[in-house]
Parts: structure tokens; sequence; C-alpha cells
């Protein structure tokens, strides 16, 4: 054989070589893309356990049931699931069978909102039923009732009128708590909550044109005797005339879009309102006095019945006079208190 030949035949052995190195590389590219596949095939299917509750549950609980038996005994599935059985039929009755006492005594940390709340729950808390004192009522009702008298103070109680016990819970609540403005009605020049989060303390401005700002609290005072202090920290400019009272309760004025207001509704161009307010009259205001004050000014009184009797601006009046009256000059640090006693008829 020439050398050409025995060259040739080098060849076709090193390409045979090279052919059989690549086949084994496919075999194992293959075998690897198999294992790929299986690997997805099993992370897709732990992701599908994952997002469906009931398969992730019973793969939680194949483990803790295995190893329970292992320690407990083979019996374990079996009271396990009796025990299960159990949970279900007596856990929504948890609440509704604890005694009278541990029943008040979760009621203290609801309060009032809570307690109206849990009688919404279910008829067990707000269906009537004979309460304690022997009439027909709730069981949030008597909760309420009984959260009142182990908690009430004598001055608390002078004040307190009857009622629904959820309604007297709130009021009760509300009298615990500093007192703060829930209606603020004038322009933004004229009148504005300090700071937004507080509404304990406003700031009356002096805009260029005169126009009147009011703030009402919606706390209800029904009988009994009650103190408030306003005190006047800051005093930037000149205020005018400024009037501390009473009024009879209305709601929602501040969104009414009212942006010059009295409730006296002293000045002619104020008697628009008078209707309006008596449009809100209930039995329990009584014929008149809806609306008394204090002026700081000269320390007169003034009043209105928001009707076309009232006197006001265009009768000349400038308030009544009262026994040791006198002004509140509106300076830094000013304190000034007003005692109403509704059961003596003052303030």
């Amino acid at each position: 054989m020439d050398d050409f030949s025995r060259g040739l035949v080098r060849r076709i052995d090193a390409l045979e070589e090279a052919r059989s190195d690549l086949a084994s590389k496919v075999e194992a590219l293959q075998s690897d893309n198999e294992s790929l596949k299986r690997e997805t095939d099993r992370v897709a299917e732990r992701l599908k356990q994952k997002t469906d509750p009931d398969g992730l549950a019973r793969e939680n609980a194949t483990p803790r049931e295995e190893i329970a038996s292992l320690k407990y005994g083979e019996s374990y599935g079996e009271s396990m699931a009796e025990v299960s059985r159990k949970r279900l039929k007596t856990e929504h009755l948890a609440l509704t069978t604890l005694g009278n006492d541990a029943q008040v005594h979760i009621a203290s940390f609801l309060g009032a909102k809570g307690i109206a709340c849990l009688g919404q729950t279910c008829g067990h808390f707000g269906m009537g039923r004979v309460g304690t004192d022997g009439q027909m009522m709730s069981l949030v009702e008597d909760l309420a009732g009984q959260v009142i008298n182990d908690s009430v103070t004598d001055y608390e109680k002078s004040v307190l009128v009857g009622g629904r016990k959820v309604k007297m819970l709130c009021e009760l609540e509300l009298m615990r708590t500093p007192l703060y403005f829930e209606q603020v009605i004038g322009s933004a020049d004229a009148i504005r909550y300090s700071k937004p989060e507080d509404k304990s303390k406003i700031t009356l401005l002096t805009p260029q044109d005169f126009r009147y700002a009011t703030a009402i609290s919606n706390h209800e005072m029904k009988a009994g005797r009650h103190y408030v202090t306003f005190r006047m920290t800051e005093l930037e400019g000149r205020l005018g005339d400024t009037e501390f009272g009473v009024i009879r309760p209305i709601k929602n004025w501040d969104k009414e879009g009212v942006h010059n207001f009295d409730p006296m509704c002293f000045s002619m161009n104020q008697h628009k309102y008078r209707k309006l307010l008596l449009a809100e009259k209930t039995d329990e205001w009584g014929d008149d006095l809806h609306c008394c004050s204090y002026s700081s000014h000269k320390g007169r009184c003034f009043f209105s019945n928001w009707n076309d009797e009232d006197k006001g601006e265009d009768d000349n009046w400038a308030g009544d006079e009262w026994k040791g009256m006198e002004p509140a000059r509106l300076v830094v640090n000013l304190v000034l208190g007003l005692l109403l006693d509704l059961d003596a008829g003052t303030l």
C-alpha cells in the first residue's frame, strides 16, 4: 500500500472517531434534556400545590400525620379527625357560651361602637330578651348597661340621661375625651383647624372684609352641670368680638358651603338662617332659647329662638346685662370658663 492509501485510511479512522465522539455528546445532551424536563415538571407541580390551598394543606398534613403516628401510634389519625369534627361544631359557639361576667369584661374593651357591631353578628346578641332589670332588651344592650354600671362615677351618672344603653355608653365615652369641634363653619381665610389632626384647636383669622366664623362641638348635653375651658394660646392681628356659648344640636352645617355664619342670627344678613335652623328642631328641644352666648367685648349675654320675634341688630339691641358681668380682653394666655347648669337653667 502506497503512502497515499495509508494517509486516506488514517483520515477515515479519524473521521470515524470524531463521529463516535459526537454521537456520545448528543446522547449526553439528550439525557440532560430529559433530566431538565423532569425537574421542570417537578417545579411546576410544586408551584401548583402552593397556589392550591387544599393541595398545600394536604401536603403539609401528610408528614405531620406520619410523624404523629410514629410518635403516638396508629390510632392518632382517627382521634385527630374526631377532635377536628368537634372543633367544627363548637368553635363558633365559644363566645356565646361564656358566662355573664366574662362577656361584660370583654365588652368593656369593645367600647360602644364595638358592642353595637357585636349586636349585628347574630341573634344571640342582637335579639330582645329579658335583661337583668326585668325589661325586654337585647344582650348587647344589657352588656352596655352593665359596663356603664361598673365604671360610671356619681358625677357622670348625674349628667347621663336614660335611653338606649349603647347610646348612653357612647355619650359616656365622649364625656371622658377632650372636647373637640366637629364643625368649623366659615371661609378658610377666617377660620380653620390649627392642626388638621387635632380638632380641639382652631385658628381664628382676621380677613380684610368682615365675616362671621363659627366652631361647634357635636357633644350633646341633656342634664346636670357641664364645665368647659377655652384657652387662647396665640394672638396675631386684632380679633373682633368673640362669643362663647351653647347651641341646640345641629348637624353637618360645615358641609353646607356656608362661609359667613353667626348661629345667633343677630345681623340682618343672618336672618335667612333662622328657618333653616328651626327645620332641625326635635321634640327634645323645647319651645325657646335655642342659642345662648357670652360676648367677650362687653361681657353681655345674647340669646336667640330663631324666629321673627328675636331681638337683633335692627332693634339696636346690644345684649342683656347680668349680675357679675365683665368683659374678657382677648390676650395671649386668656382662660375663659363656662358652666352650664341644665338643672338650674343657667349659663
